[in-house]
């Protein structure tokens, strides 16, 4: 009588043991299954990422690029009273050095600014007298221009509101292909007495006027 109860514990037992390894295996291999999807999550995820971050960087480059290419370094415009102040004037200009990162030249035709409504035109000295520069400015490529008192300049006109030192101003140049070039924060700042000295001058009477008249 014993035997046969000895010989139902063993196969209990083994019947244990298979349904313990057949539970270990579908645990492992659920485990596997999960490692798996988990992995290629990951992969998935960060594949996304890096593509996410490649084309950050390559619109932060070309936006870079193009702020760089061509632009006004040190750019400053002199501080002015409103037209109907004491000394005030409707006329202030805008200087700095231009620079032209591409390579190729670059003619800049003319320019806009935050200020709005005015009149905007690249002015010159020649022989002491002032006038509009035909054609514009040419900035060689890889070189620059300085724009300066007695020379070359970006002059605003008909603008009657006082603009005041310790402002900003944001500058958009126009240039001869078409392209423009934004110029963000020019400071406006007090010139040394003398250094510009425009009057209340309409447009008409500024066109080739003398030197001593429009001091730089």
């Amino acid at each position: 009588m014993k035997r046969p109860a000895l010989a139902l514990v063993t196969a209990a037992t083994i019947a244990l043991s298979l349904t313990a390894c057949s539970s270990d295996n579908a645990d492992t291999d659920a485990a596997a299954t999960t490692a798996a999807e988990s992995s290629a999550a990951t992969a998935a995820a960060t594949s996304e990422t890096t593509e996410a971050s490649a084309s950050t960087s390559a619109a932060e480059k070309e936006e870079a690029m193009g702020e760089s290419e061509v632009h006004l370094h040190d750019g400053t415009m002199r501080a002015k009273a409103a037209a109907d102040a004491e000394g005030g004037s409707t006329m202030t200009a805008i200087f700095g050095v231009l620079e032209n990162h591409r390579d190729e030249d670059v003619t800049l035709i003319g320019f806009t600014t935050s200020l709005g409504d005015a009149m905007y035109e690249i002015h010159e000295v020649v022989n002491g007298v002032m006038q509009e520069k035909p054609g514009g400015i040419t900035i060689p490529a890889g070189g620059q221009v300085e724009l300066k008192p007695g020379g070359e300049h970006l002059m605003i006109m008909g603008y009657e509101p006082e603009i005041a030192a310790g402002e900003t101003v944001d500058v958009t140049l126009l240039l001869s292909d078409g392209t423009t070039a934004e110029v963000k924060d020019v400071a406006v700042r007090t010139m040394l007495p003398g250094d510009e000295d425009y009057g209340d001058l309409g447009h008409g009477e500024h066109g080739g006027m003398d030197h001593s008249e429009h001091k730089h």
